[in-house]
């Protein structure tokens, strides 16, 4: 039989430790979020979406358009044309045309330079698709291959008596193929060298990048405009790319007397989406994915191809994960291309709330709190789709044995550790012996 003196001094034992836990400042650092939180396992790995190791990338000639067998004659294209006796006039003159020059924008190939020797003047294919050539009406060559043209002027002056049948050499070669004009704004990080800034840093100094260029025709795609200005997006960026059509929604927005109608319009449309269609958040700007999840793809061959004006538009990647409670405070970048569960968004911090003595053994000297047994509890802060807050469980020691307990971290996530209330009460009782 326990004596009544025996439970009224074991009552006044746990008291005076109370009040001296207390008075000496110690902190328990638990809290009671158990009640009001969803335990990790309980949840299904496929609650917030698909897992990020499931994603492939996308085969980079998908980007570009398929090659051609022969240049197809369009606006813009100066071609060589050589017609005896006509083009030039003299019979005896033979012009030979070596055209190296330097653009005044960055086009592709390298360094701006076209070298194509050929026969004849130059003359460029008018807007409307013809050219005008001296004894005859304007020639349609729009679509013809350069053999095409050539046997097209050749009918053609055959028809007006001023080459005889037979009679007459003429030559058509392609000088200068027609470009378009693109403009290409990344968010990213531009090559060159790279400074790592701590994950408590929650502003970090970035700058994006723009550039003009003319893209040759049938290089006029979101692969060679990606080469041309720095290759493929970075680990900065996201795993999707935008093409903006010149002249598309957008500008009609701005110059629209009722630009709520507009939206209104789109907004009843019915959705463009499809397994073989492009992913469109709006007309005319195309979103382009650069990871998929099948073999699928979610955009055709004609939303790769860049025409004049357009922008293709590399967004910065904006997916965070925050920590508190016993981690240091801040905010992390989330891998792109990979899975992180909650012990390895723990790792990642770089933080050691448990093991002997704290962060380090120097605790001791500095008077830093030390933790002698390791926070085992973590409360993941999840916001929803539509706006409500889901507060998910996590016991660390079971995570170490049960993969179900590992939840993945989403983007916006808010991450605390904190410590169960025996080894808050142990850590502190201890904190106050080694003080």
């Amino acid at each position: 039989m326990i004596h009544p003196r025996s439970l009224t001094e074991s009552a006044a034992a746990w008291i005076l430790v109370t009040l001296t836990l207390v008075s000496t400042g110690c902190q328990f650092h638990w809290n009671n979020w158990d009640g009001e939180s969803i335990p990790a396992n309980r949840l299904s790995p496929d609650l917030f979406g698909c897992s990020r190791d499931d994603l492939v990338p996308v085969p980079q000639t998908k980007l570009g358009q398929n090659p051609v067998d022969q240049h197809r004659i369009g606006a813009g294209d100066v071609l060589s044309v050589y017609i005896f006796g006509v083009f030039p006039p003299g019979e005896n003159e033979t012009p030979i045309v070596e055209q190296n020059q330097g653009l005044n924008q960055r086009y592709y190939p390298p360094n701006g330079n076209v070298v194509a020797p050929s026969t004849g003047l130059p003359i460029k294919v008018q807007s409307g698709g013809t050219l005008d050539l001296p004894l005859i009406q304007p020639l349609a060559v729009q679509g013809l291959t350069l053999t095409e043209a050539t046997e097209t002027i050749r009918a053609a002056y055959y028809k007006q008596n001023v080459l005889l049948q037979g009679q007459g050499q003429i030559t058509v070669g392609l000088l200068i193929p027609r470009t378009q004009r693109v403009v290409v704004l990344r968010e990213d990080s531009p090559a060159g060298n790279m400074t790592l800034s701590g994950q408590s840093a929650v502003v970090q100094a970035h700058r994006g990048s723009g550039q003009v260029i003319d893209l040759p025709i049938y290089e006029n795609d979101v692969l060679h405009a990606l080469a041309a200005t720095g290759g493929l997006p970075g680990t900065d960026a996201a795993r999707e790319v935008y093409v903006i059509r010149a002249g598309g929604f957008a500008d009609r927005l701005l110059d629209s007397t009722n630009p709520n109608a507009l939206v209104n319009d789109y907004v009843e449309r019915p959705s463009m989406d499809g397994p073989n269609g492009p992913l469109e958040i709006m007309p005319d700007i195309v979103r382009i994915p650069l990871m998929i999840r099948n073999a699928t793809l979610p955009f055709g061959p004609n939303d790769v191809v860049l025409n004049e004006g357009d922008v293709l538009f590399v967004p910065k990647r904006r997916e965070y994960f925050y920590t508190g409670g016993l981690l240091p405070g801040g905010r992390v970048p989330l891998p792109r291309d990979e899975d992180l569960d909650i012990v390895e968004a723990i790792a990642m911090v770089g933080a050691s709330p448990g093991g002997p003595m704290g962060q380090d053994g120097a605790v001791l000297m500095s008077g830093r709190q030390a933790y002698l047994r390791s926070a085992t509890r973590a409360v993941i802060l999840r916001k929803l789709p539509d706006g409500r807050q889901m507060n998910i469980r996590v016991d660390l020691d079971r995570a170490m044995h049960d993969p179900k307990e590992r939840i993945d971290i989403q983007p916006d996530d808010v991450v605390m550790l904190y410590q169960k209330p025996g080894a808050a009460i142990i850590n502190s009782a201890l904190g106050v012996a080694v003080r």
